[in-house]
């Protein structure tokens, strides 16, 4: 049996930064695993929102985002993020996200979820890797992930 010492913050059994930083690693050599960049970037910051590059004043526009990932996928995900760079384009430093497109979401509650269902670590294949059985089967885990992730914060459940 594991000691708590060697879980995860999120409640995994092991540490998942080596996992996220081996993910972020290999999407760069990987056009289409780079795919999902953005909901890999998004569900691990909510299920570890201590790290460094997690930033408080976004994780409620992030929780957001990834319920717009969840319900619509990645196309409506990056179509989102093309308006909000063209948005950007316009609008200079003073950028911020367009809060109004993404009210019809819940906001992340007050709480961090103690587990998730899913860890970074579900995103592997049999073989340990992240795209070995393909890159659409690497694309419903993400998914998958994404769900459970946003579950958690919903229901304080895991499923």
């Amino acid at each position: 049996m594991r000691s708590d010492a060697t879980k995860c913050s999120c409640g995994a059994v092991s540490p998942c930064e080596p996992v996220w930083h081996r993910a972020l690693a290999e999407e760069q050599g990987d056009p289409a695993m780079y795919a999902w960049h953005t909901p890999l970037v998004l569900t691990y910051l909510l299920q570890h929102p201590q790290q460094p590059a997690a930033r408080e004043q976004y994780l409620d526009s992030q929780f957001r985002l990834l319920q717009l990932y969840v319900e619509h996928g990645l196309d409506a995900l990056n179509r989102f993020g093309s308006v909000q760079r063209r948005r950007n384009a316009h609008q200079g430093k003073d950028f911020a996200y367009d809060t109004e497109a993404l009210a019809d979401y819940h906001p992340l509650p007050g709480h961090t979820p103690a587990r998730f269902a899913r860890s970074i670590h579900d995103l592997c294949d049999a073989d340990g890797r992240f795209v070995g059985d393909g890159h659409a089967a690497y694309g419903v885990r993400v998914h998958e992930w994404a769900r459970a992730t946003v579950a958690a914060y919903l229901t304080g459940l895991s499923d």
